[in-house]
Parts: C-alpha cells; structure tokens; sequence
C-alpha cells in the first residue's frame, strides 16, 4: 500500500527524455463520478451546518490561502491577437465587442490611453477599432504582456480592482484563523516587484495592514523539463544547452509542499467574481470547508482505533458509507490509507468548458479512486475511454479545499503522493517551431492523484474564470 517517493525534482535530462521517448501513459478511466456515486450534494440544512461548524473552528486553526498566479495575459488576449492580424476576417467578432467595450472595467484606462496616443473615437471605423486593439496588447496598456493577476477584471466603486484584489478580498473572509489571513501567490519572479506593488495597494484601500500576510514563491528551477522536436531530439539554444522549460503547473506541488497550515484553500488565479456576489463564494468556501471537516473527524475516529491497534469493522464500513470511498478494510493498508493528505473538491455542472472532470479510475493500491482528470491524459483513440470521457455530467473549476497535517498536527510530506506516471508530453511552439514538452503530474491531477479526495457539488455562479478578454464582458465581471 506504501507510495513510492516522488524524486520529480531531481530528475535527470535523460531519465526526461526517457519519459519523452514513452510517452504519455494515460489513466484508466471506469466511469464519470457522479450525484449519484462520487459526488456529494447536500440539502440546504445540511450546507448551512457544515458552514456553521467551519465557522466555529476557524479561530482555532491555521489557515492558508494558496492561488497559482504565474500566468501571462497573453492567451487572454489571444482573440484580440487574431483579430488584429486580420481584422476584415474577424469583423462581426470585433464588433461586437466593440458594442460592449465601454462595459469592461478597464475602459476608462483603455480611454485615456487612446486620448494620450491621439486616437479617433473607434465608433463604425474598422481601422479604428484595430488602433484600439493594438493599445492593449503592445503599444499603450501592454496587457498581454503583463500577468493575469494584475489585469483590472473589475470595476466596483471607484475601484479597478485585479484578482490579486478580489483574492485577497475573499481571503479575508473565510481564509483568517487563529491570527491574520494568509495567502500565497506562485508567480513568475520577473515579475515579483508589480505583485508587491498591487498587494502594498489593495492593503491601503481594503485598510488591512495588520490582518494579512501575503507572500509568494516561484516554480522551482529544477522542475524545468526538456523540449524536444518531433523527433525526440532536444533543442539547444545559441550556447549548445538543452532547451528547458516550466514543468507545468504540477511543478507546484513542491511550492504548496512549502506550506503548512490546517487548511489550505486552493483557487486559480483567473477565477474570481466581481465583488456585489462576494457572499456566494464565502458561503460555498465555508461550505467545503465544514465538508473537509468532516471527513477528517471521521478519519481522526479510525486514527485512533488503528494507533491503539484496533479495527472496527463497523466504523469502516460507515465511513465507506458516508464518503463513498474506497477504505481499506485490512488493518495494514487502512494504517497506510491514513497517513495520506486529504482534499474536498469543488465539481460545477458540465456546462461543455474545456478542461478536467472527475472520474473513478484503476487505482493498483486501492483498486479504484476519485480522480481529477484533464482530456490530455485520456487516449481518445479507445472508444470506450472516450465515451466514459464524454459522460462527465461535472466539470473541475479548480476550487479545493485541503487537509495536509497528520493527526497529529506534523505536516505531511505531500511529495510522497505524487503518482509520477501521470505526466504527460504536449504540443507546444517556441519562435514558431512546433516542439513537444513534458509536463509533470497536473496539481489536481496526478500531483494529488494518492491524496483522499472527496467530490462535493457547488454553483456554477462560483465559477468565473476569464480565459480570454471578452469574457469580462460576462454578467458575473460586471457591476450589476
């Protein structure tokens, strides 16, 4: 039942082009988690429990607020991008943006920029609106170069507020435990000074200077993995060196590795709401906290009787029960089952997003397990693996909820749950040459693929990610 260690890190360019040279091995999928087994949905008694109870342990506990946010703008703008290299083709789409353009929350500084440049009013002219277009991307805003994190997705007040803004608006509120709130933000380091600035800010205008502490960590240079051309060859700079690139967002596993605390949130950095719906998303956040809980009081339980050499039949079998889970029954692997992180997560309805789902799939210690599954790690040639696939009837917003303490209060060592065979080699280009990068295990996906992971139902109006420009444009970014 014992995991192997992960050694991710420590992996050499040929044990990487090994990986490269096999291939992806995709998962195993056996069916799509759903309602009725795998995913949770509580009555609306039961929710506000679980909030009451997490309400009450939060002056008690050790809270941390983790959002990935190294990400670059660049494909937000990518329809922008496309339509100003041919903007005749792409007309009816760059009007009607246009249409509504005055309704994002940057406008106004979009505006004064077109003013300084000595713009015409974009208004029917084609050319225009492509002049316009161009302020965003490189010649006044340079949006697309900057991170996601620090692009105004909102306008609430007098404020234009980012998402490191609304993260740490929403920290603020479900996130704060025995002393101040705390978020971590991973981010590209290049970039270390502009997030300083904007947190310094939103400290100023939220008047928050003594209840949170916020810092932040960069991808581990030696996570970086190999880029190879078609044919597994590596591609070598002016210098001669291997090329090498972020592992993917799985790379973090070690930066959240670095951080200790009862409870760890987890949100992307692009997912977030315009400030008037705040209370949905701290009521859903608590929620899934109070699950998480739960569980672990459960697990606490057998804990217990397991360190005192105990095995209640019966308390498995309810806990099996009550979490559909795959508990190990056999005193041995139930003590190795346990020592094992755990995490609730979030599912929406699949409203057809691209992206991963949850699923039950071949597991060699506990013969089956909840799983978070992106299309990369699928063979879609099977059929049936396609059609399990395209049963999902929930979609992974990417909203966790994480116990990473033993029972005993030590932090445990999460790289040691890491299935290494999750990775996966995709498309990519560099200066317009296609090449093929290896990505390590997905954060949710296989980085977590040995955690304890329960599958709870929240709102889809809890779900807002902004992966390209014009989805600011969508009820859940604007004022009312």
């Amino acid at each position: 039942m014992t995991q192997p260690k992960s050694d991710l890190k420590a992996s050499s360019i040929d044990k990487q082009l090994a990986l490269v040279e096999q291939g992806t091995q995709y998962t195993k999928l056996l069916r799509a988690a759903t309602l009725k087994e795998g995913i949770h949905s509580f009555n609306n008694a039961d929710r506000k429990d679980f909030i009451r109870s997490y309400e009450a342990a939060m002056p008690n506990l050790e809270i941390l607020k983790f959002v990935p946010a190294s990400g670059a703008a660049t494909r937000m703008f990518k329809d922008v991008y496309q339509w100003v290299e041919a903007p005749k083709k792409h007309r009816k789409a760059i009007d009607k943006f246009f249409k509504e353009a005055k309704n994002i929350a940057f406008f106004s500084l979009w505006q004064k920029a077109a003013n300084e440049m000595g713009l015409d009013a974009y208004a029917g002219v084609l050319e225009s609106k492509v002049k316009w277009l161009r302020l965003l991307l490189d010649d006044g805003l340079m949006f697309a170069q900057k991170p996601k994190g620090l692009i105004p997705f909102h306008k609430h007040n007098d404020d234009l507020r980012s998402p490191v803004f609304e993260h740490m608006s929403e920290a603020m509120e479900y996130a704060k435990g025995k002393d101040k709130a705390r978020i971590h933000f991973t981010i590209n380091e290049s970039f270390l000074s502009s997030f300083e600035d904007e947190v310094k800010s939103v400290i100023e205008k939220l008047g928050i200077p003594d209840k949170i502490d916020v810092d932040f960590s960069f991808q581990d240079n030696s996570t970086r993995t190999i880029a190879v051309n078609d044919e597994n060859t590596p591609l070598l700079d002016e210098k001669g060196t291997p090329v090498m690139r972020a592992g993917g967002h799985g790379a973090l596993i070690h930066n959240l590795n670095n951080q200790d605390a009862d409870i760890v949130f987890i949100k992307n950095i692009d997912n977030v709401c315009h400030p008037r719906q705040l209370d949905l998303t701290v009521a859903n956040k608590k929620y899934l906290a109070g699950v998480l809980l739960s569980v672990r009081g459960d697990f606490q339980s057998l804990y217990d009787q397991v360190s005192k050499g105990l095995l209640d039949a019966t308390n498995i079998e309810q806990a099996r029960d009550k979490w559909r889970l795959r508990i190990p029954r056999d005193y041995q692997k139930l003590k190795e089952y346990l020592k094992r992180p755990i995490r609730v997560c979030g599912m929406v309805k699949n409203d057809g997003d691209p992206g991963g789902g949850p699923f039950w799939s071949l597991d060699k210690y506990t013969g089956e397990s909840l799983q978070v599954v992106e299309s990369a790690q699928v063979n879609t040639r099977e059929m049936r693996q396609d059609m399990i696939l395209n049963s999902a009837t929930h979609f992974n917003p990417v909203d966790l909820v994480c116990s990473t303490r033993d029972y005993k209060g030590k932090k445990i060592e999460l790289t040691d749950f890491i299935d290494e065979n999750q990775y996966f080699i995709s498309n990519k280009s560099i200066n317009g040459q296609s090449i093929k990068a290896l990505e390590w295990p997905g954060l949710w996906n296989g980085a977590m693929a040995h955690w304890i992971t329960v599958f709870v139902e929240v709102p889809n109006a809890t779900f807002n990610p902004v992966k390209v420009v014009p989805d600011l444009l969508k009820a859940n970014h604007l004022p009312s």
